[in-house]
């Protein structure tokens, strides 16, 4: 496996940070940074969702049993 590489030195194998890569490793975090903050937006946007969601559930119900309250089923007895 070494005579395969035993060409290559180890002076030639570096690599080389030009202004290209550098702006592409700033863009690259840029849109990185970007998806976190959405993910997280999303993330809080979906709790609230949620808390809504329950409290007209629980709304809804606290409404049903007032109703209930009010007007008792008239049990029959046979």
């Amino acid at each position: 496996m070494s005579l395969i590489f035993s060409y290559v030195k180890y002076s030639e194998a570096s690599f080389p940070m030009t202004s290209q890569y550098t702006a592409l490793l700033v863009i690259t975090s840029i849109i990185w940074v970007l998806l976190w903050f959405g993910y997280r937006q999303n993330k809080i946007n979906d709790e609230i969702k949620k808390k809504e969601k329950e409290e007209r559930i629980n709304a809804k119900v606290q409404r049903r049993k007032k109703l209930e309250s009010l007007y008792p089923a008239n049990k029959k007895t046979v």
